[in-house]
């Protein structure tokens, strides 16, 4: 009878079971084994049970934020919040503790374990505050597990291609995936290999320091290698990119149905990893494509997840005169530059700005008085900030938007749009203000599309229900992009591409336009408090998930083949941009297979692209590229190995290689060697003219080694 009571939808026995988690924790946990199962075409008891074992933390870690925070924050939207805030908390306090500890990370996993067990026994009898009225009202108990699969089902969506991530075509092993993938791999198996901050190299230099970064994204994903024995690319294929989507559709739940109510967090969390995108919905200009950066640069999708959070606690204290929370607020965004800088530095002035603004209990003059003030202390900051040279340029001048505005001209798809703009803003002579008002409809239209006419419009219908900091938050974080991409300079200092800071943080304003958009619109159609009678408000829900649903198909047959090409820059197709021969693919498998984690590497190629590295999850030698900067040592390296093909005899070679403590060397189609035949004809692998020599036993041999540069 319970059974047939559940599927016919009991309203008391469905919300017990929907208001316990269960429901949503099986439906998590069917996910993360569904995406691994589909990569790596199985899913071992290991791997299995390291993301049982994550997802129980998650959720443990959430119930002790949660209650530790119970005294001036409460939890009212149910296990999407526990599973938020316990992703942050416990990767950021792993992420930590793996630039510490000498332990490894599987240890280190099983520290915290033992913490948080240690925590649960000391709090069992304290309970999160689990909301109550409208909130916790048994109709209201579906949203939760309704925003977790909202959130999977976006995930599946969109990561189409990447969880089939190899096609073998004519001798090349396709990745269908941006060529950046490389690099998340190694950073993956760096921190699955690390044993504290002195093992964790730089990616094309051994015994370079690593300049550590937005890597906290890469923890979880290297404690499902360390533990469960997954390999890089079956980590972030089966978890990093769609465990990153889902959360941002749960981080849009919270902050909306914190705010707001818990159906228009439903309809935020519909919005941010369902509907289209301004890209996808026809406005043609790629580089602007939320999904496509969010992707490529995964971090984004992590960095989103910290800045809802503190917004959602800096909103929250401003609504209500919570101090304490406002400031817990402002805790996750400084957390936030461990996983995105990006994301950070669009959200750090505003952040600060917004108590001042709508704290409730100030009074004007000491808003005025700490306006100031406050914009005095972030220019310092930002000044003091430049004297450090791996700090992007961070000038607010306007001199970026010209070779920035060039770029964005040439993304564009051949069509309308592109011909429109290139005519007014490269063949047309206006002046200055019509020039400006132009750049903002190109950068309004191609990033938010449609987006910004359902934002005014849902403004205007919440205006008497919401509010006031609540319908000020979209427009200030909208306003804060466009001024960082028409106002701020290039950056010269080749931290990253020169136009990061004027593109990067349309992630985060289409993030916050999408999910308040939906947000409000839900709030104010579906408010069973409005005036409107009951059939008027079903008819225009069943709009609403008609309209949703359609989006959502139309995305996924669609938008979601090719998402991480890009033909106006040259990566027309997978096939184009990332092909690798199979037979180097095979020689990283035979070396990650029969290798040791700590040997070093050398390709006589210099692996431009980090296939070897990211593939064999081995650490290169020296690498011929520049990523993060090229310094010294990688110059003087590079010339040092062209010595080290031309050595005639076998012991010279083995000292050369032992004296660096290169464990294993790759020779190319084509690469001479004017070693002893005896040694060069006799590679530990080979395969359509990539030879593999193994030089470990060399190594271990030598009287001495030469110490690598830290």
């Amino acid at each position: 009878m319970q059974r047939v009571a559940v599927l016919d939808g009991s309203p008391w026995l469905t919300a017990q079971l929907l208001r316990s988690g269960l429901v949503s924790s099986v439906s998590l946990f069917l996910f993360l084994c569904a995406w691994h199962w589909r990569v790596a075409g199985g899913l071992t008891l290991a791997t299995g049970g390291a993301l049982a074992l994550l997802l129980v933390l998650y959720l443990l870690y959430g119930h002790l934020f949660a209650v530790s925070i119970a005294r001036f924050f409460s939890n009212t939207v149910g296990l999407p919040f526990q599973l938020l805030a316990g992703y942050v908390v416990l990767n950021t306090l792993l992420f930590l503790l793996a630039l510490c500890s000498p332990l490894g990370l599987g240890l280190d996993l099983a520290v915290l374990s033992l913490v948080g067990a240690a925590g649960a026994f000391a709090v069992h009898k304290r309970m999160p505050y689990r909301g109550s009225g409208a909130q916790a009202r048994a109709n209201d108990a579906w949203a939760p597990w309704l925003a977790i699969l909202v959130g999977g089902v976006g995930a599946t969506i969109w990561c189409g291609d990447i969880q089939a991530p190899l096609q073998v075509q004519d001798g090349m092993t396709v990745f269908q995936v941006w060529p950046d993938v490389y690099i998340h791999l190694r950073e993956i198996s760096v921190f699955a290999q690390s044993h504290g901050l002195h093992s964790i190299h730089d990616i094309k230099l051994a015994g370079g320091p690593a300049p550590l970064y937005h890597f906290a994204s890469y923890l979880s994903a290297a404690a499902i290698s360390a533990v469960g024995g997954a390999s890089a690319m079956q980590a972030y294929a089966g978890f990093q990119l769609p465990f990153g989507i889902l959360l941002v559709g749960l981080a849009a739940y919270c902050l909306a149905g914190s705010l707001l109510s818990r159906r228009a967090g439903v309809a935020a969390a519909a919005a941010v990893v369902l509907l289209p995108d301004g890209f996808l919905q026809g406005f043609a200009n790629r580089y602007l494509s939320y999904y496509f950066l969010s992707q490529v640069n995964l971090g984004m999708l992590y960095g989103i997840a910290c800045a809802a959070l503190a917004w959602l606690f800096v909103l929250d204290g401003c609504r209500r005169g919570k101090l304490a929370t406002v400031v817990l607020g402002y805790g996750f965004l400084a957390v936030c530059l461990l996983y995105k800088a990006h994301i950070f530095v669009a959200n750090s002035y505003l952040l600060m700005m917004c108590p001042i603004l709508f704290f409730t209990p100030l009074r004007l003059r000491w808003r005025l008085v700490l306006a100031i003030m406050g914009t005095l202390l972030f220019m310092a900051v930002v000044a003091v900030s430049q004297t450090n040279p791996r700090v992007p340029v961070l000038r607010l001048d306007g001199s970026g938007i010209s070779a920035y505005l060039v770029q964005l001209l040439q993304d564009y798809d051949p069509g309308i749009l592109k011909s429109f703009f290139d005519r007014v803003l490269l063949r047309e002579a206006h002046a200055k203000p019509v020039q400006l008002l132009y750049v903002l409809g190109l950068l309004s239209l191609s990033t938010f599309g449609l987006w910004m006419l359902a934002l005014p419009a849902a403004l205007a219908a919440a205006r008497k229900k919401v509010a006031l900091p609540l319908l000020w938050f979209p427009l200030l974080v909208v306003a804060n992009y466009l001024v960082m991409a028409v106002g701020l300079a290039s950056d010269s200092r080749g931290v990253g591409t020169p136009d990061e800071l004027l593109n990067r943080p349309l992630v985060w304003a289409y993030f916050v336009t999408a999910a308040w958009s939906a947000g409000l619109l839900c709030h104010v159609l579906a408010d069973p408090h409005t005036g409107s009678d009951r059939r008027q408000r079903m008819r225009l829900r069943g709009l609403l998930a008609v309209a949703m649903l359609a989006a959502a198909a139309v995305s996924t047959l669609v938008s979601a083949p090719g998402l991480q090409t890009f033909p106006s820059r040259g990566f027309a197709t997978f096939a184009t941009s990332n092909a690798v021969p199979a037979c180097l693919v095979d020689a990283a498998a035979f070396l990650r297979t029969h290798s040791a984690p700590d040997d070093v590497v050398h390709d006589a190629g210099g692996d431009a692209r980090f296939v070897l590295t990211a593939l064999s999850e081995r650490q290169l030698y020296v690498g011929a590229v520049g990523f993060g900067g090229t310094n010294r040592e990688q110059l003087a390296r590079r010339d040092d190995m062209l010595r080290f093909t031309r050595l005639p005899d076998t012991a010279q070679v083995l000292q050369f290689a032992a004296a660096r403590g290169i464990g294993w060397f790759l020779a190319h189609p084509g690469t001479a060697l004017d070693w002893p035949p005896a040694l060069s004809r006799q590679p530990a692998f080979s395969c359509g003219g990539f030879r593999l020599y193994r030089f470990t036993d060399a190594i271990q041999a030598a009287p001495y080694r030469q110490s690598l540069p830290t």
